[in-house]
């Protein structure tokens, strides 16, 4: 009996002496971020609500919008501020500046720098946004202090970001050139349903 209590320590004590790798945040070497943000968006003529996964590194950001059947339907690849937007269903794709995209889309002038700061680090560049009649409110988390709800108003039109996960992953962004699979098309085009 007394060799098996013996025996039995020894396992334990074996096992909780084992080393383990400390879990780094944000890992060490090249790594991206990852945020999984839901959206709603409502300027009084229209309503849209969706789901988005947002990877970036230092440089280079893309954007998944997934379709309601969890497909996903528009990817946006932006590498600083240049951005290009593609639709798989109709293999078409446009070209532009980040900030033109999110006039079109939710009627929010907002550089890539400055979402990022907001969303991530809960910074918000007060009077350059008040210039441009955009108000920003954080709900930041209560533990982290980092955001998890941040809503944009501008006019009639409302956007709010729910934040449901955040990662870091190693590794780094890696764009795609489809310029010579698919054609290039206005940014209505690209954005249409039809």
């Amino acid at each position: 009996m007394l060799k098996k209590i013996i025996t039995l320590l020894g396992i334990v004590l074996f096992i909780s002496c084992q080393t383990r790798k400390p879990e780094l945040l944000p890992p060490s070497g090249p790594y991206f971020q990852s945020l999984s943000i839901k959206f709603n968006f409502n300027d009084g003529e229209s309503k849209q609500n969706g789901r988005i996964h947002w990877r970036f590194d230092d440089r280079s950001s893309k954007f998944l919008f997934f379709t309601p059947l969890n497909q996903v339907g528009l990817e946006l690849n932006a590498d600083g501020e240049a951005a290009v937007l593609l639709n798989f269903a109709k293999k078409i794709f446009w070209k532009g500046e980040f900030v033109s995209l999110l006039h079109q889309l939710w009627g929010i002038e907002l550089n890539l720098d400055d979402l990022k700061q907001i969303l991530v680090k809960g910074l918000v560049p007060q009077t350059k946004l008040a210039s441009k009649g955009i108000s920003v409110s954080l709900k930041n988390d209560s533990q982290t202090g980092i955001p998890e709800t941040v809503r944009f108003r501008r006019g009639a039109a409302d956007l709010t970001l729910r934040i449901s996960r955040r990662e870091f992953s190693p590794g780094k962004i890696i764009l795609i050139n489809y310029s010579g699979r698919y054609q290039a098309a206005d940014l209505e085009s690209v954005l249409g349903d039809d």
